[in-house]
């Protein structure tokens, strides 16, 4: 009876430890954190991760032998999400866990991501708060699937590309508090620096959609169905 129990623990512990091996590649971890942000096709994720479809491929038949992303397909093109809510907040656990015990990522992300003039020290319930009392603008630099799919709360959305040629739907006396796939987004980063060089009060958020909702915090949707077509994506 002992030996059976001891087997079945065993069991457990293998059966976990593919999630480790799931999730100990780069490329499938930027493909969690970009699936966080909602579903995307494989030709997608291809040109997000800059690698080949067959490469992006491979990472994602290992990701979902393991259970922690889905995938369907519909017409021509494979579409992937995460299994569940739960695989976004372990991607977020494991980035806080690198940031609080790796002295190499807490370098990168000071002298990188985190510029006090242009980061915003709002929290996410005092910016709820400015928002509601149309103090601030949200803007969402994301692409347009993910937008749709979710959003923070009356979140205006032009994507980077775009950003130059509207801006002129950003001007008024509100400051931009803007944001995309996360802390380390680099899109978010370019949207601000192009803002503040044309005279916009604009800041960077220092979280995104998953962490946002991982707060508990409501999301708006539109009710337009995402695009299907293959497109290259900012990062």
């Amino acid at each position: 009876m002992r030996s059976d129990i001891a087997d079945k623990q065993q069991a457990i512990f293998c059966m976990l430890a593919r999630f480790g091996e799931a999730m100990s590649s780069p490329k499938r971890l930027k493909i969690i954190s970009l699936l966080s942000e909602g579903p995307k096709s494989v030709e997608q994720l291809a040109d997000l991760t800059d690698q080949s479809t067959a490469a992006t491929s491979a990472h994602l038949k290992l990701l979902r032998a393991s259970g922690l992303v889905e995938g369907h397909k519909e017409g021509r093109h494979v579409w992937c999400s995460l299994a569940g809510d739960s695989v976004t907040r372990v991607w977020l656990a494991l980035r806080n866990l690198g940031e609080e015990l790796l002295p190499e990522v807490r370098e990168i992300v000071r002298d990188y991501f985190e510029h006090p003039e242009t980061l915003s020290a709002l929290t996410m319930t005092e910016i709820m708060e400015e928002v509601r009392n149309n103090r601030v603008i949200l803007l969402d630099l994301r692409d347009q699937d993910e937008y749709r799919a979710g959003h923070l709360p009356h979140a205006k959305h032009i994507e980077l590309k775009d950003l130059k040629r509207r801006v002129d739907e950003l001007a008024g006396d509100r400051p931009i508090l803007a944001y995309c796939r996360g802390p380390y987004c680099i899109t978010a980063l370019k949207g601000v620096t192009s803002l503040r060089k044309l005279g916009i009060p604009a800041q960077r958020l220092p979280f995104g959609v998953p962490e946002w909702k991982a707060a508990g915090l409501p999301l708006d949707r539109t009710s337009l169905r995402p695009s299907r077509g293959r497109k290259a994506l900012a990062n």
